[in-house]
Order: C-alpha cells, then structure tokens, then sequence
C-alpha cells in the first residue's frame, strides 16, 4: 500500500512524482455510496490520531466533500418535495463516514424508521438536517451543525443551494427529468442537462477546490452523482483553474440505466463530450479480479466488471489522461463489491503525486 506523501522525492511504480505539501488539501466531488467510501479512506489517513474538531479548526479544510444534490428519490425525494429542502442524503452518508468514530450517536444518525407510518423509510440524520434547516433557515449552516454533532472531521458542502432538476436526452427520443426518471428510463442517455443550468453554488465548495491540492471525482453514478456538478458553470471553472491534481476513480461494475455496455474509456469520453474538455489528469482503475459469487450477482442484475484492456489504456492516453491500476476491489459489509478505502485513498494520492499540477487551457467548446 503507498504511504501518505510527504514533501520529499519518491517514485510510484517506477516513475518519479513530485511532492505534495505536508498538509494536503483535497476537494472529493460525488455523491451516492462512492464519495463516502472515497472519504473514509482519506480520513484515516489525513486525520490519524487526530482528536474531534472545534468550529474553525483550519483542519477541517483539508478534506472538503462537494456533494451531489439532484436526489429525487427515497427518504431524500420524499423530504426535498415535502418541506423544499435541498436533498439530505448523500450529505448524511458523508456526515457518517467522516464521523470521529462509530459510537451510538453515529448509528442513530443512520437510523432508518420502518412501518407504515410517515416516518417509514426516512433515516433519523435526514430528518435532522430537515429540522435544523426549518430552524436555522440555511441548509449549508446546518450541516455545518450536524458535523459538530457527529464529531465529522473533514468539511461537508453541498454543491449548490438550488433546487436543480436532472433531465436527460436518451438515444430514442424521449427527454426525461428527474433522476429516479432518468435510471428508471430504460434507454441510454445521450445528453445530461441542468434546470437551472447555472445554479448557484456554496462557496465553501468554489473555495475548497481553488485551493486544493488535489481534487478527486468518483467513483459513483457517472450520469447522476459525477456530471451534475461538474456542469454546473462556477464548479467547473472552479476545477479548471485549479492549480491541483485532478483525478477520476473509475467505477468497479457498469451500471445499469446508465452505463450499461460502457468500456472503461467510454467513462472518460462521455465526460468531455458534456464539458467539452478533459478535466482529468489521471484515472484510477481495479486491477483486482471480481470474485465469482458477486460477479453472478451483479450480472442477474445487468451489470458487469469494468476491466481496462489495453485498448482503453491507449484511449486514455488519447485523451491525455494518465491510467493508475490498483487492486482496489473488495466485498463490503453489504455483501456488495465496493472499492477498498484505504487502498483507494493512497492510490488517490500516488496518483495526484503523478499527475501535473498546473491550470487548464480554456478549449473552444467548454462551458
């Protein structure tokens, strides 16, 4: 497993990377069950043996999640229709995985009521930051308030205030909106869009990625947790002039409803056919194989491993997009394939070590 960088000169398979600094600041763009998952991992390395925070501990700002919040569905769906609030929980999940540990006060965030009753389905956290919204009228300051109670190291932010609807041209024809719609759809998508197209976004989010080291997308939904920020106007050019690294981590399965049939490159190629750029300096894929008994689960469910041949290797390249293998693959507590936290987390910074940090050129045909 590589080690935390430190400021002096090393080689990761065989080529030599340049230093980060000894406090690095990472910016993780996602949502769903990856951006968590990417946030455990970096946790337990940025903060170890670390103690809980206080308000305004300038640690915080090393690992600032941006999170998706174009959730139509669940608990979330249910809470952003009933009171207007901006969806909870992919916010409560990051809450979570970046709580100082896993006490009792961690659980009953997570708690999800069953019955039939209204409550049935909400997690207790969800309904929490709904509270603490109708309280405080600002739904970025209670999540702020909700990490004090978790104990969360690390900062979480969504990416915008707005309510923004996903809507998606498919390949036969039809436009759908909303993103519950849009999995649910049935047919490929051939254009993602925002309404609002240029929602506002949280500048502690905008802030978070001017100033990071590194800024690390997915793994996670690459049509309804990884596009929607980066679409979003002032979030891309945020990423854009960034002087970090900038890195993709590549989904373990293809997805049915949105990836289905997708090769490793065409991941990265949908990308820059949306912002009309390639924002990544490098990709992170599995090297591991998929052990047999989740691989038949997966395909009674219409998804697949995504293996990198040496064919996409060359595409990426195509694309100026170093590739980065790892044996990343693992079995979660949920008896589902997930990336391995810390072996994800020091590849992610092996590979901003790697990759050139410098601003992007503004190409004719981005947004």
């Amino acid at each position: 497993m590589f080690s935390v960088p430190t400021t002096s000169p090393a080689t990761v398979g065989g080529r030599a990377v340049s230093p980060l600094p000894a406090k690095v600041r990472i910016a993780a763009i996602g949502g769903g069950t990856g951006l968590p998952n990417v946030l455990r991992g970096l946790c337990s390395l940025l903060y170890a043996g670390s103690t809980r925070q206080q308000p305004g501990d300038a640690g915080a700002d090393q690992l600032v999640a941006v999170v998706t919040t174009t959730d139509d569905g669940g608990s979330s769906g249910r809470l952003r229709r009933d009171f207007g609030v901006i969806p909870p929980g992919d916010i409560r999940n990051c809450l979570a995985a970046l709580a100082e540990d896993q006490s009792l006060l961690t659980a009953l965030f997570q708690y999800r009521f069953e019955g039939s009753d209204g409550l049935n389905g909400h997690a207790l956290g969800n309904l929490m930051l709904t509270a603490l919204t109708e309280v405080t009228g600002d739904f970025v300051k209670a999540v702020e308030i909700a990490a004090r109670v978790v104990g969360a190291r690390g900062r979480v932010v969504p990416a915008t205030v707005d309510q923004v609807v996903l809507s998606a041209e498919l390949v036969d024809g039809r436009t759908v909106s909303g993103e519950t719609a849009i999995v649910a759809a049935g047919s490929p998508i051939r254009r993602l869009s925002l309404h609002p197209a240029e929602p506002r976004c949280v500048d502690t989010a905008l802030d978070a990625l001017r100033r990071a080291d590194v800024i690390v997308v997915g793994p996670g939904s690459l049509y309804t947790s990884l596009l929607p920020p980066l679409l979003m106007p002032e979030i891309l050019e945020a990423v854009r002039l960034a002087d970090a690294a900038r890195v993709l981590v590549l989904n373990l399965m293809t997805e049915p409803g949105e990836t289905a049939d997708f090769d490793a490159a065409r991941h990265l190629e949908v990308v820059e056919e949306h912002l009309g750029f390639q924002p990544f300096d490098h990709v992170i894929f599995n090297t591991a194989p998929i052990p047999a008994h989740l691989s038949s689960w997966y395909a009674e469910r219409g998804a697949a491993p995504i293996v990198v041949s040496n064919a996409d290797i060359a595409r990426f390249r195509g694309l100026g997009v170093q590739p980065l293998g790892a044996p990343l693959a693992s079995e979660g507590p949920s008896g589902r394939v997930r990336h391995h936290p810390g072996r994800l987390a020091a590849t992610v910074l092996a590979a901003a070590r790697l990759a050139p940090r410098q601003p992007l050129p503004f190409r004719e045909g981005s947004h």
